[in-house]
């Protein structure tokens, strides 16, 4: 396949006529299914007899409801789309080459486009851009003078969705279709320009090469209404265990028990809190799956478990789909007997060359193979294991061309189910992990993914590099994946390959150590990135962030709570609660939740421009100091990072420095912002036990506080809605000019305090 390649316009033959039923396209004739959903969302499918049917995995989950919709077709063969607050509606056109379909839309030349899910394409924008959807490996399947300090596409994660702002209101298209996929937006960018043609298309293009057109529309009007109903289509994010969101440590090179309880002694010795230990190819017995490296766990997994669960820390190996091409190796040998894998056209078990050799693949789309793989992962869980994350999912074949890779027993296409058999092994897995432990959130990592991975696994961005270009790109390509429907992401901290240095190390880890995934993963052959061995000096600020991040814990697991119930991302961008043109373009700033928002440096540069949103002050966490103007320069400081708090926010926060695992939820104090001006707020705080389902019976404690504040007299009132896990202690830690307290009617003794999880002293107001 070329990725560099895409459908021309002038190729395609577009329908001529239309009426409830067909579309006529030149001699070709195609049944219609149209049909419209309450929320202004319609869902468009186009048949043939020459199509294969759908093929996902997954359906997606409409809202119950019939309604009137956004599309409209006319017998002339174009469709209409109407939005709300746009006085002229889109036109668009259906057109087929052979096995190729493609949607055309006429857009005005002021329109804009986000989304498209992983992409490193240096902006969150995507105007003026043709982009390849199909799942690869980029570090085999790319040049490294290309993957180095260039963007790459597609890269490893598949989401064929754009969120499209026309005048003020926001509409979704979702191509819902697991073959290749293509989109070409409209929009003059001269840097990317050197010949003429390469100008993209007037018109916004996006289609399949191959399988049945499939799109969905969603109408806004803004980004967050989109966001949330596309979401809801996807499938949110199930709650996860409250261990996953802390700290993760891996490096390629951990090969059992003794290295684990190494690393787990460093990090107590140096304080530093860590949720889990992350193993690479290392610890296998010769790269077999499911299989132990003999002495790698000599007392076994469980004994190595149970003495990192001391320090609330847990096991997370590596699992690869490919199964080494071995007669006498159990999973070969039973997969064999059973025909789970994928096969060639001559009918033969299809072989790639990866980390085993010779190697050969289940087939993920057949639900027979994932009630397979599924048995394997729950012994594999049963173990002593913790979670797992799935890698060279792509499916990576090395170079051996993956053409010949058949699915559903041979009889269907590798381009028709590529980009979602990530998908069909974190289905599998999922479902046996569970099947391990009913009473307990399984917590999934994959790199490769398409729309439905959200429901099983979070998604980190591949494999990238110690460098200041993967650092800047980490933000646009976390904001397209948290828009697109994979909310729980995150990317190698530090950077994969290539020796990080001390400074890099520091910008990174102040970029992304709030992102929803946050791991530092290195490889065997670059210098060491755990914490511990680093300088001193760069080790206690490296531990700073790494606290804050647990101090802050209850902030971002209310945040993944809160997305369940909604369909809101945990990072966003900042037009996301500030709609409008200046923040169409902020690249390297984001907002985690609704409240805090981060400006890093991106750069080795030692100032940069930092614009605050809105029109009341921010609170610049780094300073003290409330910040009234909407543009500031920030200047490097090897201690601070820019990172400032919504006027009003209530953040939850650990009321002690945490230095390991372990977390307790109703441990916490609420940390409430007050600017000069009067403000009304509402937080809503959830705990329940982190790890189980007993929330979905409802057993959970649940507090809302309310906060008024005028002239420096602030009032704050607490409703239990929940008390099933009790109650706990409500302490207040105020931001502002503080006259008085009262809360739930009664006044409150104002005293200084020392914030310890941001380790600088505020003047702030405990009650």
């Amino acid at each position: 396949m070329f990725f560099t390649k895409f459908p021309h316009r002038a190729n395609m033959t577009f329908a001529e006529r239309a009426d409830q039923l067909t579309l006529q396209c030149g001699k070709r004739a195609f049944q219609m299914r149209l049909r419209h959903f309450e929320g202004g969302i319609s869902h468009l499918q186009i048949f043939d007899e020459d199509r294969l049917e759908n093929g996902c995995l997954l359906d997606l989950i409409p809202p119950a409801n019939a309604a009137d919709g956004p599309l409209s077709f006319h017998e002339e063969g174009h469709f209409s789309l109407a939005l709300s607050g746009v006085d002229s509606a889109l036109i668009g056109r259906f057109g087929v080459c052979e096995q190729t379909s493609m949607f055309a839309f006429e857009v005005p030349e002021d329109a804009r486009f986000f989304g498209m899910g992983e992409k490193y394409f240096e902006s969150q924008e995507r105007s003026g851009l043709r982009s390849k959807f199909y799942n690869t490996d980029v570090w085999s399947d790319f040049h490294f003078g290309q993957w180095e300090e260039h963007p790459t596409d597609p890269p490893y994660y598949t989401a064929p969705y754009l969120a499209v702002k026309v005048g003020e209101s926001f509409f979704g298209l979702l191509l819902h279709n697991p073959y290749p996929a293509f989109i070409e937006t409209p929009g003059i960018d001269e840097s990317r320009v050197f010949v003429e043609w390469q100008r993209t298309d007037p018109f916004l293009l996006m289609g399949n090469e191959g399988g049945q057109p499939n799109l969905w529309i969603i109408e806004g009007p803004t980004l967050a209404d989109v966001t949330r109903k596309m979401q809801s289509l996807v499938g949110k994010t199930p709650r996860p265990p409250l261990w996953s969101l802390g700290y993760q440590q891996s490096r390629w090179g951990y090969r059992g028990e003794a290295d684990l309880l190494e690393i787990d002694r460093l990090f107590t010795e140096n304080d530093i809190p860590c949720s889990g230990l992350w193993m690479d190819l290392d610890y296998m017995d010769d790269f077999r799956i499911f299989t132990l490296k003999p002495g790698a766990f000599p007392n076994g997994v469980h004994s190595c478990a149970q003495k990192l669960a001391q320090s609330g820390r847990r096991i997370v190996p590596i699992i690869d789909p490919g199964v080494k091409r071995d007669p006498g190796y159990a999973v070969f040998d039973d997969g064999i007997a059973k025909n789970a894998f994928c096969l060639t056209p001559e009918g033969r078990p299809f072989v790639g060359l990866v980390w085993p050799g010779e190697t050969i693949f289940p087939d993920f789309t057949l639900g027979r193979v994932r009630e397979w793989w599924k048995e394997y992962a729950k012994d594999f869980r049963l173990s002593g294991f913790g979670a797992c994350w799935v890698d060279m999912n792509d499916p990576s074949t090395g170079p051996v061309e993956p053409k010949h890779m058949l699915f559903k027993e041979g009889t269907e296409p590798h381009f028709a189910h590529r980009n979602q058999y990530a998908l069909g092994m974190q289905m599998a897995t999922f479902d046996g992990f569970l099947a391990a432990n009913p009473e307990e959130r399984p917590f999934i990592l994959s790199r490769s993914g398409f729309f439905g991975s959200s429901r099983y696994a979070a998604i980190w961005a591949g494999d990238n590099l110690s460098n200041y270009f993967y650092l800047a790109n980490s933000i646009p390509c976390a904001l397209g994946l948290s828009i697109s429907g994979q909310p729980f992401n995150g990317m190698d901290v530090g950077g994969f390959g290539n020796d990080v240095s001390d400074a890099l190390m520091l910008d990174w880890m102040k970029l992304a150590f709030l992102f929803p995934f946050c791991r530092n993963h290195s490889k065997k052959d670059c210098r060491r990135q755990e914490p511990f061995y680093f300088p001193k000096s760069v080790m206690l600020i490296l531990r700073k962030y790494i606290r804050l991040r647990y101090a802050l814990l209850p902030y971002l697991y209310n945040e993944f709570i809160k997305h369940e119930e909604t369909g809101d991302p945990i990072l966003r961008p900042v037009m996301y609660e500030f709609p409008g043109k200046p923040n169409e373009t902020l690249d390297d700033q984001f907002l985690i939740g609704p409240s805090v928002l981060q400006a890093p440096f991106v750069s080795a540069e030692m100032k940069r421009a930092v614009r605050l949103p809105g029109r009341r002050p921010w609170f610049d966490l780094s300073q003290g100091t409330w910040v009234s103007e909407q543009k500031l320069s920030a200047f490097r400081s090897r201690q601070g990072t820019p990172i400032f708090i919504r006027s009003g926010a209530v953040l939850p926060m650990a009321t002690e420095v945490p230095t390991d695992g372990n977390i307790d939820l109703k441990q916490v104090e609420f940390h409430v912002f007050l600017d000069e001006k009067s403000v009304q707020s509402e937080y809503v705080y959830t705990v329940d036990d982190g790890l189980g389902f007993g929330y979905k019976q409802g057993q959970e404690s649940k507090v809302k506080l309310t906060v008024a504040a005028v002239s420096g007299h602030v009032a704050i009132a607490s409703e239990w809605l929940n008390e099933t896990l009790g109650k706990f202690d409500l302490t207040f830690v105020l931001y502002g000019d503080v006259k008085s307290l009262k809360v739930d009617g009664e006044n409150r003794v104002l005293e200084s305090v020392k914030i310890a999880p941001i380790e600088k002293t505020f003047s702030v107001k405990r009650g």
